[in-house]
């Protein structure tokens, strides 16, 4: 029998063991080196989201600031004309971020302003290097006339940051500046010298001609741009830079007291014996109720489309314009139509009128229901669905004219026997999500007792249904022009009303407040026009 000779194979099993210990290892050290790396990415990723959100969350917030009303306001700052070697650039800067930190560009300072120049670089501001999109900026205007800085400040010991919300916002530094032509990839108006202020209309940015003044000089009128450009940066040295463009949406004069924006048949109707006059509130000294110099003219109407007027008591004290010519049949195409005697004052055709639409409040408030049984006092501040119930008043405190009390709301409505007093200057914003009545007075009555219509407005930009309910003290501007507006009950409403349709079959007496015609101070909340976010 044959014998195999196994001595030399002495030693294999330990080496084939060392060769399989080693290959688990090798797995092992890349499941290790694969995991770090996905903690690694995990951890890069979390960092450039919230370094996004916290830049996201500065331009947010100094876009509530810039309104006069807020009580950390930064209204006064705001640079009034594009930025020059002179300044009307503005930094809010958080603590321990400096102006040498901003204006130091180098590769080892990530809290430099190495994006102004794809912004101003164009116009050689300050004598800065414009650089193509993508490709960082090289340096800044020469000295520090060009910028004012806000620092907080800050009492020893306690944290101190530029961010005024609840919890403290990340962001290193906002800066603000107003737009030109020229500020982004492409120009506004090429029509226009690039090196021009571009400006909000309520409906799309156009550029100041040279002819022109300012902004507020453009007709239809309009507001400047500004450019709102916050950046963030993380310990792990993430980095974000987001910007922003905002306008308030213009307050302009409209020569109507009641003026809808459809173009159909019965766009705007009046029946049941309604008239229209007109007063100023503005040479009353002190405002009287009922007004001391309401006349017989000046009541004017308005409409994209049809007005139709019946009843021989009904009457314009005043123009009737509209957007379409002809006087008859609205199913032929006329512009009015008048039956049972009714007068509708002196006709007028005028072009198409595209109305600023009030923005969504921003941020929306709540959606729960509110009931109030008993008479009380609201103070300003964001509320729900609002029911003022049968017998209660409720007074809402208002402001002054340049700083009024806003009220934001999803609706309103007043029961049978309820009262909304109004005592200030006092605007209330309608967000009317999920609601067909966002606005509903007939049950009940308002009364401003400053008998002043331009201190107390309502803006809503839905389409839905506003219920208003004319009183002794009913002097209001509402100013919905997609809404449907119904008055009610007869008696009188002093002010404006703008909605998309316009029914007052009830016998309301509309009084036109003609100072109207000249635009108050405009609080409306910054509208974002677009937003976007930088690589440098």
């Amino acid at each position: 029998m044959r014998k195999t000779n196994l001595e030399r194979e002495r030693g294999s099993s330990l080496l084939l063991s060392m060769l399989a210990l080693l290959l688990m290892t090798a797995i092992a050290a890349g499941m290790m080196f694969m995991s770090s790396t996905e903690t690694s990415i995990d951890s890069n990723f979390k960092a450039e989201e919230t370094a996004f959100f916290a830049a996201r969350a500065g331009v947010e917030e100094v876009r509530d600031r810039m309104l006069p009303a807020n009580p950390n306001s930064i209204a006064s700052l705001l640079p009034t004309t594009l930025p020059t070697a002179g300044g009307s650039v503005l930094y809010i800067l958080q603590q321990g971020v400096t102006m040498a930190n901003v204006t130091s560009i180098s590769s080892s300072n990530p809290l430099a302003d190495d994006e102004l120049c794809h912004d101003w670089g164009q116009q050689s501001f300050g004598g800065m290097t414009w650089q193509p999109a993508n490709v960082r900026c090289v340096d800044l205007p020469a000295g520090t006339s060009w910028y004012t800085p806000q620092q907080p400040t800050c009492a020893v010991g306690s944290p101190c940051t530029a961010s005024v919300a609840p919890i403290s916002l990340e962001y290193k530094w906002v800066r603000v500046t107003r737009k030109g032509n020229f500020s982004g990839a492409y120009l506004v108006d090429a029509s226009q010298p690039a090196g021009n202020e571009a400006c909000w209309n309520g409906i799309s940015e156009v550029v100041r001609p040279n002819s022109v003044a300012s902004c507020n000089a453009l007709m239809p009128l309009a507001n400047p741009v500004f450019l709102v450009t916050s950046l963030a940066v993380m310990p792990s040295g993430a980095r974000r830079l987001v910007q922003q463009e905002i306008a308030q949406t213009p307050i302009a004069g409209f020569p109507y007291g009641v003026f809808a924006t459809s173009t159909g048949c019965g766009s705007l109707t009046m029946g049941g014996g309604a008239q229209t006059f007109s007063f100023n509130a503005a040479t009353q000294n002190p405002p009287t109720n009922p007004p001391s110099n309401v006349t017989r003219s000046g009541g004017n109407v308005g409409s994209n489309g049809n007005l139709a007027f019946n009843g021989s008591n009904t009457a314009v004290n005043g123009t009737t314009s509209s957007a379409v010519a002809g006087v008859g049949n609205c199913n032929q195409g006329n512009g009015i139509t008048a039956s049972g005697g009714a007068n509708y004052g002196t006709p007028g055709l005028i072009p198409t009128q595209t109305l600023p639409v009030p923005p969504m409040p921003n941020p929306l408030p709540p959606r729960t229901n509110t009931n109030i049984n008993s008479s009380t006092t609201l103070l300003p501040g964001s509320y729900g669905n609002l029911g003022i119930q049968s017998g209660a008043t409720v007074t809402l405190p208002g402001g002054t004219p340049s700083n009024p009390a806003v009220y934001t709301m999803n609706s309103i409505s007043l029961a049978g026997g309820a009262t909304l007093a109004i005592n200030g200057t006092v605007v209330i914003n309608i967000a009317g999500v999920g609601q067909q009545n966002p606005v509903s007075f007939s049950g009940g009555s308002f009364q401003n007792n400053t008998f002043v219509p331009s201190n107390f407005t309502i803006n809503y930009g839905g389409s839905n249904n506003l219920n208003v309910a004319g009183g002794s003290a009913a002097y209001a501007v509402i100013n919905a022009p997609n809404a449907n507006i119904s008055f009610t009950g007869g008696s009188n409403f002093y002010g404006q009303a703008i909605g998309g349709t316009i029914s007052n079959m009830g016998g309301t007496n509309i009084y036109y407040d003609n100072s109207l015609n000249t635009p108050g101070p405009n609080n409306n909340a910054f509208f974002e026009i677009s937003m976007r976010e930088l690589s440098y």
